[in-house]
């Protein structure tokens, strides 16, 4: 089970890789049609705050997974593995229960969307559940994350080698 989860951190840590190369290249061309051709576009930067917005939250599995997320270590490198290992996993723990209360709003806000047939106030107007949907299911995928974590951690598997970078500040 920790491989299926871990493999769909992956998997969504990969096409938010993708869409960020495509964010560059939209937003590139929307520089040389505006500032070259005088021709600006009417869907770049929507488009590209629309791709922002999944990318950024379908990465976050990824970067727990990967033990990416800003830690403050002051206090930790005080106390024993023992300690750190039951700080790592309250810290899971909470970051646990953020994100199914962050779930939870975000699916209601999708439904209402979908319900009221909200839509962003462009030209383009775009349904807004395209842009809302991504918090739930970036939650979604965070929660499988901070699960596999929270077993690890209870199993004593905390330190994941080389994917550990020194984030420490």
């Amino acid at each position: 089970m920790l491989r299926f989860i871990d493999g769909i951190s992956e998997k969504f840590g990969q096409i938010a890789t993708g869409l960020f190369f495509i964010i560059g290249l939209m937003i590139s061309y929307e520089v040389v049609a505006r500032y070259v051709f005088f021709a600006p576009t009417t869907w770049a930067e929507e488009g590209a705050r629309l791709l922002q917005l999944w990318a950024t939250y379908l990465a976050m599995g990824y970067v727990l997974r990967r033990n990416g997320l800003i830690r403050i270590t002051v206090l930790t490198e005080m106390i024993g593995a023992t300690g750190r290992r039951y700080l790592e996993i309250l810290s899971l723990v909470w970051i646990l229960v953020f994100c199914c209360f962050a779930f939870w709003l975000g699916i209601e806000v999708v439904l209402e969307s979908i319900e009221v047939g909200r839509a962003t106030a462009t030209m383009n107007q775009v349904p807004k559940f395209w842009t809302e949907s991504a918090i739930p299911i970036g939650f979604f995928i965070l929660i499988l994350q901070a699960l596999a974590q929270i077993w690890r951690q209870i199993r004593n598997e905390g330190d994941l080698g080389e994917h550990t970078p020194d984030l420490s500040i």
